[in-house]
C-alpha cells in the first residue's frame, strides 16, 4: 500500500477477514510478515500467534512489543494489532485462529469461559506476549506444533483431538500464576460486551449505523458504548464505521464493475465529495487509483496479503 506518511498506516485500523467452518471455527496456518506492509487491523476470532523465526515487534494500538523466535502472543478479537518484521528481516509465524464460542459458548460453563483467560489481559497491569525464553512458552509452543499437525490432516474424525489440543495450549498458561494474575474480568467483561457491536456494524455497514442503534443491540446507553468502543479499542466508534465503510468500499473497487459513485452509495455517502476525503485519508490515494493499483494485471504491483488456513475437515 502506497501511503503519505507513516501516521496514516498507524491509525487506519482494518477488519481482515478469514473464513472459518462456522461448525468448526478453528484454523492454523503459517503466515510471514515482511517489513511493516501489512495495515493494523482486527477480526472477530481469537489468535494465538507462535513467532517461529525472525525478529520484529506486534503493535498493539500504539503499544509496541518485541518478537523473536518462540514468542507468543495471545491476541483478543477486539484488540488492533499487527506483526512487523525488523528492516531486512522476515517475521514468520505460526497462527492458530478460532472463535470464541468453540471453546466458551454463550451461557456455558464457567470452566470453559476461564479456557480464554489469557486473552483477556489488561493492559496496565499484564502482557500478551510470552517470551521465548520461558520455560512456560517452551511447553505450550510444542502442543501448538501437535495442534498444527493435526489441523493438517483435514480428518473431521479427529475434530474432538483438535479441541482438545487447543484446550490444552490454553490449559497450560492457565495454570501460569502470572498469566492467571493478568487476566482482568473487568477488561474481559468491556470486550465482549463489544462484540456484537462489532459485528452490527459488519453486517449494517451500507446503512445508516448510530450509536443508538448499536446501544440498543448491547442494551446500554450510547454515552457508554462511546466509552467502552473508546477504551477497549483505542479508536472511536465513527472512527470505526467509517474504516469498515471504506474497506468494504476496497471489496467494491477489486470485486466488481460499479463505477465510483455506485460504490459510494453502496457503503451508504451521499455526497460523492466526501467518500473521495474519507477514502483519500485512510488510504492517500483515490479510489480509482486504488483500483488500477491493485488490479492484478497491474503488474508487478503487490497484492493485498492473503493468509492460507489449514482446518479440519
Amino acid at each position: 500500500m502506497r501511503l503519505a506518511g507513516w501516521q496514516c498506516r498507524c491509525m487506519a485500523v482494518h477488519v481482515w477477514p478469514q473464513p472459518l467452518d462456522p461448525c468448526f471455527p478453528l484454523a492454523v496456518l503459517e503466515y510471514t510478515a515482511r517489513g511493516d506492509t501489512d495495515p493494523m487491523h482486527w477480526h472477530d476470532h481469537l489468535e494465538i500467534a507462535l513467532v517461529t523465526d525472525g525478529h520484529g515487534r506486534f503493535m498493539f494500538g500504539r503499544r509496541a512489543l518485541p518478537a523473536a523466535a518462540g514468542d507468543i502472543f495471545f491476541i483478543d478479537n477486539s484488540q488492533p494489532h499487527v506483526a512487523r518484521a525488523d528492516p531486512g528481516s522476515a517475521l514468520r509465524l505460526l497462527l492458530v485462529l478460532f472463535r470464541p464460542e468453540l471453546i466458551a459458548s454463550p451461557g456455558g460453563r464457567e470452566l470453559d469461559a476461564g479456557y480464554l483467560a489469557p486473552f483477556r489481559v489488561d493492559e496496565r497491569t499484564g502482557s500478551p506476549r510470552i517470551r521465548g525464553t520461558s520455560a512456560l512458552a517452551r511447553e505450550v509452543a510444542p502442543v501448538l506444533r501437535q495442534l498444527q499437525h493435526v489441523c493438517a490432516r483435514h480428518d473431521p474424525a479427529e475434530r474432538h483431538l483438535a479441541d482438545a489440543t487447543l484446550r490444552l495450549a490454553l490449559a497450560l498458561v492457565n495454570r501460569h500464576p502470572v498469566a492467571v494474575a493478568a487476566a482482568s474480568r473487568p477488561a474481559a467483561d468491556r470486550r465482549e460486551q463489544i462484540r456484537p457491536v462489532l459485528a452490527y456494524v459488519d453486517r449494517h455497514c451500507r446503512e445508516s449505523v448510530t450509536l443508538d442503534d448499536v446501544a440498543e443491540v448491547v442494551h446500554v446507553s450510547p454515552s457508554r458504548v462511546r466509552h467502552v468502543f473508546k477504551d477497549v479499542t483505542g479508536v472511536s466508534f465513527k472512527e470505526y464505521v467509517t474504516q469498515v465503510r471504506v474497506a468494504e468500499a476496497k471489496r467494491l473497487l477489486l470485486s466488481t464493475d460499479m463505477s465510483v459513485a455506485e460504490i459510494a452509495r453502496a457503503v451508504s455517502y451521499t455526497n460523492l465529495h466526501q467518500f473521495y476525503k474519507v477514502f483519500y485519508r485512510s488510504c492517500a490515494m483515490s479510489p480509482g487509483e486504488y483500483r488500477r493499483y491493485y488490479t492484478p494485471t497491474g503488474g508487478d504491483v503487490p497484492a493485498e496479503p492473503v493468509r492460507e488456513a489449514v482446518t479440519v475437515g
